[in-house]
Order: C-alpha cells, then structure tokens, then sequence
C-alpha cells in the first residue's frame, strides 16, 4: 500500500492525530475500534434506518444517499413537502458531523478528551426517552434527532480496527469490502486485505441484520422499537466505559 504524500511515513488507512488513542488524552483505544463495537454500532444503524423508513414516513434517518436520491426524484415530480421530508434529515445529519468536527477543536477538546462516549451515551439515553413517545407524536422531530445522533456516531467511530468504515450506512463499506477482497483474492496472497475484507463483510452483514430486526420490531412495537435500539448501543457501550476507567487508573498511577 502507498504512502501518503501530505504524511509521510503513515499508511492512508492508518488512524492519524486525534484519531489515534493513548491514554495521554488523544482519544480511541482498542476497545473503541474493536470489531464487537463495530458490529452492535453498525446494526443500530441497519435497525434506525428500518425504523424511521417502516415506522415514520419512509424517510432515513442514517442513509443520506437514500435521502438525496429520493428529495431529488420528489422534487422532479413536483411533490415539494415530500421533497423536504428528505432534506431535513440530510441538513440535521449535516448539523451532526459539524458538532462532531467541533468538538475536536482545542478550545473544546480541553474539557472533552474522548467525544465517542459522550455522543453514545447521549444516543442511548435519547432512544431510551423517544421510546416512550406515543404513536400520535410527529415524526419529523423524532427523524430528525436521530439523523443528528447518527451523524455523531458516525464521525465519532470512524474505524474498526485500523481500518475506516462508517457504522450508519454501508456503501462505503461494500466498496471497500469488494476492493479488499479483491486484493486478496487476485493481486497476491495478502492477509491484511483479506482481514479487512473479513471486518468490512461483518459489518455490512450486521448491518443488514440490525435492518431485517428493526423492521419487524418496529411493526411490533412502534416507537417502543428504539428502546430495543438503546439496549444494543449499551452492550456497546458498557466496554468503553470500563476501558475508559482502565486508561484513567493507569494514566492516574503513572502521574
């Protein structure tokens, strides 16, 4: 694999700067990039997007392709509030990723260190709450705070192990699973390509999981659906706390 002109000496694929983990307050770690926690984040992606399509005016609350493609195609027949029922969610999921982006600023990052487990814990305790609105509760509100927290999960676990991937949407993901595979396949025996394959393929397959499961829950359970959802992020949730709380006691015992 080549090297990247702008940095020298770093694989494209590699995590750089503030996404590279220590416990001298640059954020990640290996439970933060662990596979487990791509999976369980990657299949509350598949299950919200269900949900919002299935459960809330088939719109998308994490797949911005599928929103733009279908604002365009509403807009070219004529049928405008159908057409912004797509751009909302595409501006909120903008809005998402600028907060994300902003919280690495210096002036921010001084007071927090790691952005991913406050962004997952407010997810978890928003789908916790949402859960409980009743079917009579518009949907616009609701899609558009979870296409928000989707845009901050995604930029705020941007890798399953060294490799990036995105946990709200799998394009990208399919690509580059085809394009890893490929190498391994055809170019020369490489284990590394076929490793990432093997993560990318997981991932896209969790992802299609969490959508199949959140379809026929949300057609059970409505909004009592996302309670469910809060409950997978929080199997993901749990071993970052606790390897937070471990990096805090060694960093505190080398002081």
């Amino acid at each position: 694999m080549g090297q990247s002109a702008a940095a020298p000496g770093i694989q494209p694929d590699q995590p750089t700067g503030n996404q590279l983990g220590s416990t001298g307050g640059v954020w990640s770690n290996a439970a933060h990039n662990s596979l487990s926690v791509a999976l369980l984040l990657a299949a509350s992606g598949g299950f919200l997007d269900a949900f919002t399509y299935f459960g809330h005016g088939h719109v998308f609350a994490n797949a911005m392709t599928g929103n733009v493609v279908l604002l365009g195609i509403n807009a070219a027949a004529g049928e405008t509030r159908q057409a912004l029922s797509h751009l909302w969610p595409i501006l909120a999921f903008l809005l998402g990723v600028a907060v994300a982006r902003g919280l690495r600023l210096p002036r921010f990052s001084r007071f927090v260190r790691d952005p991913s487990l406050p962004a997952l814990s407010l997810e978890i305790l928003f789908l916790c709450a949402a859960g409980w609105l009743p079917r009579s509760f518009p949907s616009q509100p609701l899609v558009l705070a979870i296409s928000f927290l989707a845009a901050l999960q995604s930029s705020t676990f941007p890798r399953v192990e060294k490799w990036a991937y995105n946990s709200t949407m799998t394009t990208g993901n399919l690509r580059q699973f085809g394009e890893a595979a490929f190498s391994a396949v055809f170019s020369r025996p490489d284990a590394e390509s076929a490793r990432k394959a093997i993560l990318l393929a997981a991932v896209c397959l969790a992802f299609t999981v969490g959508a199949v499961v959140g379809a026929g829950v949300t057609s059970a359970l409505h909004n009592r659906a996302l309670v469910v959802c809060a409950l997978l992020l929080s199997c993901a949730w749990l071993p970052l706390v606790l390897s937070d709380r471990r990096q805090r006691a060694l960093a505190g015992g080398g002081s």
